[in-house]
């Protein structure tokens, strides 16, 4: 018996840039798909859009990966596809560039208009710093046919402007399996970006101080191209090590030999949270700041006003941090996979 032939979908994000948030939602999206063709009997074979093959971890099914500095092959998976499923990040915002926004918007629109659904899993919106952007960004959204939201202020913004259809999710590595973290470490991983230069002193004299409070640091270049350099400059100075993972099941594992984190990136945060340990983060973006919420901004810290005692009287709080968290992570994980179910039932609707 001939097997069935497999629908083709094309993913589309920011990956294969060596940032392991955007990877791992990646993964994530994939197995959630996965599982999704299983239960529905609808096999499925991805064409991933992505900067650099090399960057991109193992991934599950049938999967072929497609550079972005071949827009006619880009066309061509397009055009041969059922679909359009954007798996996590913030792609649409102008904070980076416009001229990324104009991208995005530019393929996604053309998906459209050569009738192929697009619908967004686990994604958040913004920020936006031009009129122009929102008028592009809701143009696009009106004619998308699924938001499942990463947060609520992006749910709030696709229901005031009545852009699409649309429900609360979470972000889809909320949907991957991490261990435990246990109780009795020191070790805290920093995770910084090259905004930290901007206050280097002050946040080293903080860290030093924790080093003296009997914390164990480790410095973790979450983006291998952009955060190796601060964090090797920060571990010289403090003797600390460096991490860099190679590996998705390094990076999985890492969190659940911590027993807290401290971050300037969010998916850090994340998979913090799925290991149940404290997080402290900088409020350099806007999710972050919404992520915290959840806490009640308990675990939030101003790199602008930052102090050593601050960041230090920060850290006296991990034990109740931890409780919250650990009641947290459930709520989270299980809007993740609420989010999933809503995505199987909309591919079954259109693609059975």
């Amino acid at each position: 018996m001939t097997p069935p032939r497999k629908i083709p979908l094309v993913l589309y994000g920011y990956y294969g840039f060596g940032n392991w948030g955007d990877e791992l939602s990646l993964l994530a999206t994939l197995r959630a798909l996965e599982g999704i063709g299983r239960e529905l009997s609808l096999p499925f074979a991805y064409r991933v859009i992505v900067g650099n093959p090399s960057l991109v971890p193992y991934l599950p099914g049938e999967v072929t990966l497609v550079e972005r500095k071949h827009p006619g092959r880009m066309l061509s998976v397009l055009l041969e596809s059922r679909g359009v499923v954007v798996g996590g990040g913030s792609l649409l915002q102008d904070v980076t560039s416009f001229r990324s926004l104009l991208y995005y918007t530019a393929f996604l629109s053309l998906a459209q208009c050569v009738r192929k659904p697009v619908v967004f899993f686990g994604c958040g919106l913004g920020p936006f710093t031009r009129k122009l952007s929102v008028k592009l960004v809701r143009k696009l959204l009106r004619r998308v046919r699924l938001f499942l939201a990463r947060d609520e202020a992006t749910l709030a913004f696709l229901r005031e402007c009545r852009l699409c259809p649309a429900s609360l999710g979470a972000d889809p590595v909320f949907l991957l399996e991490q261990e435990e973290a246990g109780t009795s470490s020191s070790r805290l991983g920093v995770f910084l970006r090259q905004e930290a230069l901007e206050r280097k002193e002050v946040l080293f004299e903080g860290l030093r101080r924790l080093q003296r409070e009997g914390w164990d640091l480790e410095f973790v270049a979450f983006h291998r191209r952009e955060d190796q350099e601060v964090a090797e400059s920060f571990a010289r100075r403090l003797r600390a090590p460096v991490r860099v993972f190679s590996k998705v099941p390094e990076v999985l594992s890492y969190f659940s030999e911590l027993s807290g984190v401290i971050s300037m990136r969010f998916h850090p945060l994340v998979l913090a949270t799925q290991s149940g340990i404290p997080w402290w983060a900088f409020d350099l973006d806007p999710k972050i700041v919404a992520f915290s919420a959840h806490w009640e901004g308990k675990n939030l810290l101003s790199l602008a006003t930052l102090e050593p005692a601050l960041l230090c009287a920060a850290l006296q709080g991990a034990a109740v941090l931890r409780e919250k968290t650990r009641v947290l992570r459930d709520v989270f994980r299980q809007r993740a996979l609420a989010a999933k179910g809503e995505l199987a039932h909309f591919l079954g609707s259109i693609l059975g």
